[in-house]
Order: C-alpha cells, then structure tokens, then sequence
C-alpha cells in the first residue's frame, strides 16, 4: 500500500523547516503522521536512533495508547506531514484495510529495533 497516494494531497499538511521539532518527548499526543515529504529524526533522551523518510509513520505510539511521546521527533530536512487524528485512523482502518496491517508491521519493527538495541546495551 502506497500512504503518500493518500496523503499527498491533503489540505492539512503541516510544513516543518530544518531543526524543528514535531514533538517532544514525554508531550501529549493526539495524532501520528505521515510523512509526504523529508526526514525525520527520532531521539530519546537527546539521543538520535532513527531516521525515517518519506512515507513512514510517526506517533501511532501515543495515538493508540493515549499516552505521552515516547520519543522527540525533529525534521532533518524540509517536511511535508500529514496528521492523522484518532477519528481519521478509525475511518483509514474501516475503508483502507491494508493501513492498518502498515501500522502493524511498523510496530513490529519498531519493537525488534528496541529488542536490538537492548541486547547490543546490555551485552556492551
């Protein structure tokens, strides 16, 4: 499934210069987003462990949980992003099915690359 066909032409996209900062961890979150457009960096406590680009997603975390950021979110380059609320995802997953096994798959990966970085600390 192809995200950015959906969302390139959205009329809410949030623009984001260089350096800025999407959200903060331990912020409220109340939408995820896709990315349309750029890189981002994610950072836990100050420390970068991902960048992601063009058609990933970012903050389904707190948006499925009700829960505080888990991580900082900071463009690397210029971004183009499309929100995503708690009504919206709830429409995506009943009319584009495959959204949803997305967000699953990028769970699980995002769970196998904190599995990984644990056992790459503790073994160090």
């Amino acid at each position: 499934m192809d995200l950015l066909e959906v969302f390139e032409d959205s009329a809410d996209l949030v623009e984001l210069p260089p350096e800025s900062v999407l959200f903060a961890e331990g912020s409220e979150g109340n939408c995820m987003y896709v990315i349309v457009e750029g890189d981002v960096r994610l950072s836990l406590r100050g420390q970068e462990i991902a960048t992601i680009s063009k058609g990933s997603i970012l903050g389904e975390m707190a948006l499925l949980s009700s829960d505080v950021r888990s991580a900082t979110a900071t463009a690397a380059t210029n971004c183009r992003l499309a929100p995503i609320d708690v009504h919206s995802f709830k429409l995506l997953i009943q009319h584009t099915p495959d959204f949803a096994l997305h967000v699953m798959n990028v769970l699980a990966d995002r769970l196998r690359l904190a599995n990984k970085t644990l056992a790459e600390l503790s073994s160090g």
